[in-house]
C-alpha cells in the first residue's frame, strides 16, 4: 500500500495505558508552581481556572484594587491584587484558600457587598469571610451550576432586595446530542434572573417569594451563568440589568419604566463603537458593574475561564470599548487554564523552552532566558501562515455541545516530524483531528506554515470515534478529543512515530 506521508513513513498509532505513581509523592516531591523570576516583568493579571472578580478599594487608599476568587487548584482561593496607581497591579497575596464558586459582589450605596448563596459577609474589607450573616431565604426552585446571589434596591424603596442569577442545565444535558447534520438536538443552557423582594427593613429583612424577572414580557433567559448586575447603565436615573453568560456575550436589559416600577426591554448584546458586537476572547463570564475609571458612568470588570480579568469601558451612547486586560508584576508562569506544556529548545539557543496549549485553543511559547534560578519570559502566542494559531469547537465540534464553542483544548508535541532538521509541532485539540505545523524557518528562527492534516495510510475507511457526527477526510487521523500526541522514535528506526490515545 502506498504511504500517504510526504516521506514514505510507516505509521502506527499506539494506545498506552500508564498511570504514574502519584500516591507515592511526598511533600518534598510535590509539584511546585514555576516562577518567572523577573520581578520587573509585566504580564496579564490572572489566577487559575475561572476568575471571579471582586473589585473594591480593599486597602482604603482611594483607588480600586482587584480581589479575584478562584475555585480550582492549584490557584484556589481569594487573590488580592493591590493597585499601585501605575496601571500595573502587585503580584497576588492569597487571603483565603477555600473553594467558593458562587461568591459575588454588589454595590449598595457605593459600598461593596460580598455574598455567597444564603450568606452576606459583613465588613468584608476587614473581616473577609469571618463575619457571615445568614440570609433568611431558601429557594424552592431548581438550581444548577450558577447560584449567584446579589444585593440591590430593585424598586427604589430604600430597602435592599435580592437578585439571584440561576443556571439550569437540565434541558441541555451534556453530550452526544448532534444529529447527522451537526445540529444540536438537546436544549440550550438557561440562565434565569430572580427577584426576591424585601418587604421588611435593611436591619430586619423579610423576603418574599422569588419571581423570574421579565424583559419584553418574557422571563430573562441568557445562555447560562447570568451574573446579573442592577446598575444605571445609560445614566437616566433608573436601574438597568446587565448580564453575563456562559459563552462570550454580555447583554443589557434597559429599564424603560421608572426607578420605582422597573420594566425591562428585550435584551441587547453590548456593542463596540463601530457597532460590532462585544465578544470576549473566552467564555464563562463573571461580570461586576462599577465605575472603574471614575468618569461618572459604570463600566464592567469581567473575569473569564482562563483566569484573566478585563476592563470593559462604558463609552456612553450604548457603546463599550474593546476589553483591556489588567496587568500585574509577574510571579508565577501562567498559560491560560488547563495548561498542556511540552519542553523543547524551540529557539535553538541551547536551553529548554516551554510550548504550551490551553483551554482557549492557543499554542504559546515561553522562552527560557537562562540564569539561576531560570528566568522565564512572558508567554507569546505562536502564529502559523501569518495568523495566530487558535483552535475552537464552534457550535458543533465539541462532543459536549455548543456550550463549549470558545474552547480549543490544545495539546501538543514538538520534534522534527519531516526530518529536515527543524522542530515541528504535532497538535490535537477539542476537535480530535490531529494536525501538524511544518517549520519552514531556519535554526533559531522558527516559522510555522499553516496546519496540515497528519496523514495515515489506513487500510480501508478512515476510522473515527463512534460519537462523531462528521466524517474525516481520507487519510486523516481523528481520535479522542483532548488527548496528547507524543512524537518519538518508538521503534528506533530513525523516523519519528506518534504515540497517543
Amino acid at each position: 500500500m502506498k504511504s500517504l506521508f510526504p516521506r514514505a513513513l510507516a505509521f502506527v498509532v499506539l494506545v498506552l495505558l500508564a498511570l504514574p505513581a502519584l500516591a507515592d509523592l511526598t511533600p518534598a516531591h510535590a509539584a511546585r508552581r514555576l516562577k518567572h523570576n523577573q520581578p520587573d516583568l509585566v504580564v496579564d493579571l490572572g489566577v487559575g481556572l475561572w476568575a471571579i472578580p471582586l473589585p473594591m478599594d480593599f486597602d482604603g487608599d482611594g483607588d480600586l484594587d482587584l480581589l479575584v476568587s478562584c475555585a480550582d487548584v492549584p490557584a484556589r482561593g481569594l487573590h488580592y491584587f493591590e493597585n499601585e496607581g501605575s496601571g500595573v497591579f502587585k503580584p497576588a497575596v492569597v487571603l483565603d484558600s477555600e473553594k467558593r464558586p458562587n461568591v459575588t459582589i454588589s454595590y449598595v450605596d457605593g459600598k461593596p457587598r460580598v455574598c455567597e448563596p444564603g450568606v452576606l459577609y459583613e465588613d468584608f474589607t476587614t473581616a473577609l469571610y469571618g463575619k457571615p450573616a445568614p440570609i433568611a431565604f431558601k429557594p424552592d426552585f431548581h438550581i444548577g451550576r450558577a447560584n449567584q446571589w446579589r444585593a440591590g434596591d430593585y424598586d427604589g424603596d430604600g430597602v435592599t432586595d435580592l437578585i439571584l442569577g440561576i443556571s439550569d442545565w437540565r434541558e441541555y444535558g451534556w453530550d452526544d446530542a448532534y444529529d447527522a447534520q451537526g445540529r444540536w438536538t438537546a436544549g440550550p443552557l438557561h440562565g434565569f434572573v430572580y427577584l426576591v423582594r424585601n418587604s421588611g427593613t435593611n436591619d430586619a429583612p423579610v423576603y418574599g417569594e422569588a419571581v423570574k424577572i421579565e424583559a419584553d414580557g418574557k422571563p430573562i433567559d441568557v445562555f447560562g451563568c447570568p451574573s446579573p448586575n442592577l446598575v444605571d447603565w445609560d445614566g437616566d436615573g433608573d436601574l438597568d440589568l446587565v448580564c453575563g453568560s456562559f459563552l462570550d456575550t454580555i447583554t443589557l436589559f434597559e429599564n424603560t419604566g421608572t426607578r420605582t416600577a422597573p420594566v425591562y426591554a428585550a435584551g441587547k448584546a453590548l456593542t463596540l463603537a463601530d457597532g460590532a458586537p462585544l465578544r470576549m476572547e473566552l467564555q464563562m463570564l463573571q461580570v461586576a458593574a462599577l465605575d472603574w475609571d471614575s468618569d461618572g458612568d459604570p463600566d464592567l470588570v469581567v473575569g473569564k475561564e482562563d483566569g484573566r480579568v478585563a476592563w470593559v469601558e462604558n463609552l456612553g451612547g450604548g457603546a463599550v470599548a474593546a476589553p483591556v486586560y489588567f496587568k500585574q508584576r509577574a510571579e508565577f508562569v501562567k498559560c491560560g487554564a488547563l495548561a498542556a506544556p511540552a519542553v523543547y529548545d524551540w529557539d535553538n539557543d541551547g536551553d529548554e523552552d516551554i510550548l504550551c496549549g490551553n483551554t482557549a485553543g492557543f499554542i504559546e511559547f515561553i522562552e527560557n532566558l537562562g540564569g539561576d534560578p531560570v528566568r522565564w519570559a512572558a508567554p507569546v502566542r505562536l502564529t502559523a501562515g501569518g495568523g495566530v494559531i487558535r483552535f475552537q469547537a464552534g457550535p458543533n465540534l465539541s462532543i459536549q455541545g455548543p456550550a463549549e464553542a470558545k474552547w480549543g483544548y490544545t495539546t501538543l508535541s514538538v520534534g522534527d516530524w519531516d526530518g529536515d532538521g527543524l522542530p515541528d509541532i504535532v497538535c490535537n485539540s477539542i476537535i480530535g483531528r490531529v494536525v501538524w505545523f511544518r517549520n519552514v524557518g531556519a535554526p533559531g528562527k522558527p516559522e510555522l506554515a499553516p496546519a496540515e492534516p497528519l496523514r495515515v495510510a489506513w487500510e480501508g475507511e478512515t476510522p473515527k470515534p463512534a460519537w462523531l457526527w462528521w466524517t474525516p477526510e481520507p487519510g486523516e487521523l481523528v481520535t479522542q478529543w483532548r488527548t496528547t500526541p507524543v512524537m518519538l522514535d518508538w521503534n528506533r528506526d530513525g523516523l519519528q512515530d506518534l504515540v497517543m490515545l
